[in-house]
Order: structure tokens, then sequence, then C-alpha cells
């Protein structure tokens, strides 16, 4: 009779004394950068939520993630690497994890103190670097709490540059170098809040200050794009060139056109 073990992605078959190995078309790799095992699921030859194919992941130095059944009694995995893969590992409640084991936020119990060290310094890093990934508007707001918090101490800003600012993200339009009186909320021409990407059509118009605000910083408005305040929709007829506060109302004839 045969028997089917499974890894993960990988199935191992026995029939009639031959082993026969198969990969699903799925797949998860692992890198260890900075001391965290960074996973990547690839499927159909390309990564899930990403833009790198296979090659290019194993290229980067990533290696096969094996995955392994849970057993009854387990309450926590962690992963061990080897050469050519990593594998998780499953333990019982009280199983000291050791120091070639990794723990991830998977692993479906609380690190330890040494692991909560290992994460401050991951985060720590991210944050400085996040500027650097060049993420869209609406992947830079699902990670807003990675972005860096702006101060006034004199922080050299690029643009294009986000950071935190009293609970909002905000771009920087142009570089300069923080001061109290340039804070993000003080200063619409040189920052801008970061909000979700909209194509600017008539099915999917921007927002535009829909909260009425009155120190709201503005917007540019781009001819023959369309735009949403109040639950009115508004097509801009002309280019701005400047910030506009003015709600939507009070540019039509100037700006914009009334449409619905």
């Amino acid at each position: 009779m045969g028997r089917t073990d499974i890894y993960g992605n990988l199935k191992i078959e026995e029939n009639n004394g031959v082993l026969i190995a198969k990969f699903k078309k799925s797949m998860k790799y692992g890198k260890l950068n900075n001391e965290t095992l960074d996973i990547k699921e690839v499927e159909n030859g390309m990564e899930v939520g990403g833009s790198l194919t296979e090659q290019q992941i194993i290229a980067n130095g990533y290696k096969p993630v094996c995955e392994v059944e849970k057993s009854g009694d387990s309450t926590f995995c962690v992963y061990k690497e080897y050469d050519v893969c990593f594998v998780q590992m499953w333990k019982r409640d009280g199983e000291e994890v050791q120091e070639d084991e990794i723990w991830t936020s998977e692993s479906e119990t609380m690190p330890k103190f040494s692991d909560l060290e290992r994460l401050k310094r991951n985060i720590a890093m991210v944050n400085e670097n996040i500027n650097s990934l060049g993420l869209s508007n609406n992947e830079a707001l699902s990670v807003k709490e990675f972005y860096p918090v702006w101060n006034e101490n004199s922080l050299s800003i690029n643009k294009g540059d986000k950071y935190q600012h009293n609970g909002k993200l905000y771009e920087a339009d142009q570089a300069h170098t923080s001061e109290a009186n340039f804070s993000p909320d003080r200063m619409s021409s040189i920052w801008h809040v970061v909000v979700e990407d909209h194509d600017g059509t008539l099915e999917d118009p921007i927002p535009y200050n829909e909260e009425l605000n009155p120190l709201w910083q503005g917007m540019i408005l781009e001819e023959g794009k369309y735009y949403t305040q109040s639950e009115i929709v508004y097509k801009c007829t002309r280019d701005s060139g400047i910030k506009l506060t003015q709600n939507l109302a009070d540019l039509v004839g100037h700006y914009v056109e009334q449409i619905k």
C-alpha cells in the first residue's frame, strides 16, 4: 500500500517502493533579514501580493520553506534553517525555543524577551528605510505605523518622504530641513496628506476635503478628472496649478462643473 507525506507544498508519495516528490503550484520561500525570517509566497511562478517572479526571489537568496502538518498536541511553531531550506517545527506548551530556532508572527505563541528585542531592532530598521521602498499610497496607508514620526529636530527630509504626524500620514512636496514652523499640518506648501489612490474617473472620483475641515491644506485640481465632496461629483475644467482650499461648490464656473 502507498504512503503519502506532506511537508507544506512538498508532497512525497511512495508507490511500490518508489518515492515521487511533487510540488504544488503555490510555494513559500524564506530569507533571514536582520534575524527576521521574511517569507514570500509564490503561486504559478509569481509572488503573491508582489511583483517578483519565482526565479527573481530565488536569485535574491530565498530558500524553500517546508511547512509540516500540525500535530494534535502542538501549540506553536518555529522555523529552523538548513543549507537548502527552512523547516517548520511544531512545539508543545512549555517547550523552549532553542537558540537556532526562529520565532515569527505565525508561531501562535507569545515571544520571549529576546524575540521582542529582535522585533524592536527589526521595526527600527524598517522605520529607518521604509521611505526607500517607493510604496503606493494604498500600500503606505496599510503600513502607516511603520513610517517615521515627524519631529522638529532638523530632520533632513527629501521630496516624496512620508512621515506620521498627529495620526495622519503626510508626504513632502519638496526637500527641506524640519523645524517647528514647518510641521506637516501647518505648511501646506511643502506637505500634503496621503490619501487612498483614486482614478479620478466618474466611477472612481477623488475625494476632496470630505471632512469640510476649515484648516484643510488644499489640493491641486487636474483638468478632466472627477472629484467628489458632500456626495456631489464635480469635473475639473482647467488645471488649478496651485492647491485650492475652497469648497468645490464655490469653484463652479472657475475650475469645476457639477456633474451629479
